[in-house]
C-alpha cells in the first residue's frame, strides 16, 4: 500500500515529496470515488421491482447517465 508522505514537524515538505503525495492522492481519489459509485448501485443487489421487460432499458438508462455525469 503506498500513502503520501507526512510532513516532519522540523521540516516542510521538499518539493518531491509535495510531486509525490500529489501523485498518491490523484490515484487514491480515482480509487474512492470508484468504491463510492459502486455502493450507489447497491440498488441492483436487491430484486427489481418493475416489469422484467423494462430492466434493460432502465439499466442503460443508469449506464448512459452515469457516463454523461462522468464526462463532465
Amino acid at each position: 500500500m503506498i500513502t503520501p508522505t507526512r510532513k516532519p514537524v522540523y521540516r516542510s515538505l521538499a518539493d518531491e515529496e509535495k510531486y509525490f503525495n500529489r501523485q498518491v492522492n490523484q490515484v487514491l481519489y480515482q480509487i474512492e470515488r470508484t468504491i463510492a459509485n459502486l455502493k450507489t448501485w447497491r440498488i441492483l443487489h436487491t430484486g427489481y421491482r418493475r416489469r422484467y421487460e423494462t430492466f434493460t432499458d432502465t439499466i442503460a438508462a443508469i449506464i448512459g447517465l452515469e457516463f454523461h455525469r462522468q464526462a463532465f
